[in-house]
């Protein structure tokens, strides 16, 4: 079913369960995070926030470095509609400047993406819930910047870059 809303399109239908449900999830990730990255809110936006914390051109560790202190400084976390897993296009957080860490994460790949940085991107799903060992609970992106993996996980105010759970009971890597 297809309905738009202010100009945005929404989805609705049913997730397989398991293994099945997290790739298409991935996957829908993923094509939102291309789509976005054409998107001219988008790449505005990520050219403003690389220019304005002074990284150095063809640092993509810098620009990295920047559009992950932006989403996880400015873009609010706000949880999906109880009971109802929601995925937003980079351009809707954008403009309503919030979302829960699928949405953050695709909103990150979309502004790197729109900026050509050379980096390799994945969104690593972990099992990050102790009451649900095994169970994928948490999305985040992981960047490889000429051979080394860097960890951008904006959910918590406190996160670093580079700073991953210490004790995941399972994780997936899958192509952003």
């Amino acid at each position: 079913m297809y309905e738009t809303l202010s100009g945005y399109r929404i989805t609705t239908g049913k997730l397989p369960a398991g293994e099945a449900g997290v790739r298409k999830t991935v996957a829908m990730m993923a094509q939102l995070a291309r789509a976005g990255a054409l998107r001219r809110e988008v790449r505005e936006t990520a050219i403003e926030v690389v220019r304005n914390a002074g990284a150095a051109p063809h640092d993509s560790r810098g620009e990295l470095a920047a559009l992950f202190a932006f989403v996880r400084d400015r873009v609010r976390f706000t949880g999906d509609i109880a009971g109802v897993e929601t995925l937003q296009a980079p351009d809707y957080t954008l403009r309503v400047m919030a979302g829960d860490c699928d949405d953050r994460a695709v909103l990150l790949v979309a502004m790197a993406r729109s900026i050509g940085l050379a980096a390799r991107l994945n969104f690593r799903v972990i099992g990050a819930n102790p009451r649900q060992p095994g169970k994928f609970s948490h999305v985040y992106v992981v960047a490889n910047v000429k051979g080394k993996e860097i960890a951008l996980d904006p959910t918590y105010s406190s996160s670093r870059l580079g700073w991953q759970h210490p004790s995941p009971s399972r994780i997936g890597d899958y192509p952003a």
